[in-house]
Parts: C-alpha cells; sequence; structure tokens
C-alpha cells in the first residue's frame, strides 16, 4: 500500500468520526434549543432555576462542536496530502 493510499484511507476514517462527532453535536444543540425554549415560556426577565443547567448544556454543546471542526479540518489535510504525495509519485516516473 502506497503512502498516498494510506492518507485517504485515514481521511475517510477521520471523516466517519467527524459525522459522528456532528451527530452528537447536533443531538446537544436540539437539547439545548429545547431546553431554551422551556425556560423562555416563563417570560425574558423572570428568574430561572434551570440557569446554570442551560449555560452547562450549552458548554457541552459546543465541544464536540469544535471537534467536529477539527476532524473535518484534518481529514481535508489528509486528502491533500494524498493528492499531493500521488502528484510528487508521478513527477519521480517521469
Amino acid at each position: 500500500m502506497t503512502d498516498a493510499e494510506q492518507l485517504r484511507q485515514d481521511g475517510h476514517l477521520i471523516e466517519k468520526w467527524a459525522v459522528g462527532w456532528m451527530l452528537l453535536s447536533l443531538a446537544l444543540w436540539a437539547w439545548f434549543g429545547y431546553r431554551f425554549l422551556l425556560d423562555d415560556d416563563r417570560g425574558r426577565f423572570a428568574p430561572t432555576e434551570g440557569g446554570r443547567a442551560l449555560v452547562g448544556i450549552l458548554a457541552l454543546a459546543v465541544i464536540p462542536t469544535i471537534i467536529t471542526a477539527a476532524t473535518l479540518v484534518y481529514a481535508r489535510v489528509l486528502f491533500r496530502l494524498a493528492s499531493r504525495t500521488t502528484g510528487q509519485k508521478a513527477g519521480e516516473g517521469s
């Protein structure tokens, strides 16, 4: 197996992980939106007991979103490295 093929396989694997992280982050953002709408029904300036929980859910939603972005960027870097490696190999054969 050449280096380019290995890089492509790694890129596809990382993309699959990114999809998993994306689904997790979407679920957490949906949970945050649901809780936010429940708390918003009481009025804008009314004190809420779930305010701290809402901030915690927001923090939990942000973490997998950042991980998703980072894994997608890493997969793109692997694909570009694979294409450059293929281009270099073709140039050496001439």
